[in-house]
């Protein structure tokens, strides 16, 4: 198997995968902070972070988990999660990072992982939806079925 084979292989990303998330999961146990290099367009922050903010992200983008960050910091299913400030505000967010879209972590400026099957087994993940989103979505499918049309004759 050539290099790029093997690396686009998906028992290689699975393995990779599961490396990944232990590694995280001894750091998160072992409560040291270290840095981790993910693709930004896989990540989701809730609530949405401002544009003046995110307008600064790179491709490729550092977080530090340290302090109140790592001690928010969770696995939870496939993605690593944790609660950061950004900006001059501090403006607070849940960032979701799936494990397949941390390109490396590192402890200080040591290296410690490198993902090398990164985005093979990234998905974005999925924004979770608050009790409004799905009144509105309820509301929208019952108010687009011409069956329901009657009901709000009167």
């Amino acid at each position: 198997m050539k290099p790029h084979e093997f690396l686009n292989d998906k028992e290689f990303a699975h393995t990779i995968y599961q490396a990944l998330a232990q590694v995280l999961s001894l750091l998160l146990k072992n409560d040291t902070p270290f840095i981790i290099l993910t693709n930004i367009s896989h990540v989701s922050f809730e609530p949405d972070l401002p544009s003046h903010i995110t307008k600064n992200f790179q491709p490729l983008t550092f977080f530090a988990l340290e302090n109140y960050t790592l001690s928010t910091a969770r696995l939870t299913g496939e993605c690593l999660t944790f609660e950061a400030g950004f900006g001059e505000d501090n403006f607070a967010s849940l960032v979701s990072v799936p494990i397949g879209a941390i390109a490396r972590v590192s402890i200080e400026d040591l290296p410690i992982f490198i993902n090398m099957a990164v985005d093979k087994i990234a998905p974005a993940p999925k924004k979770a939806h608050t009790r409004e989103d799905n009144l509105k979505k309820s509301l929208e499918a019952l108010l687009n079925n011409p069956e329901n049309k009657e009901l709000f004759k009167k």
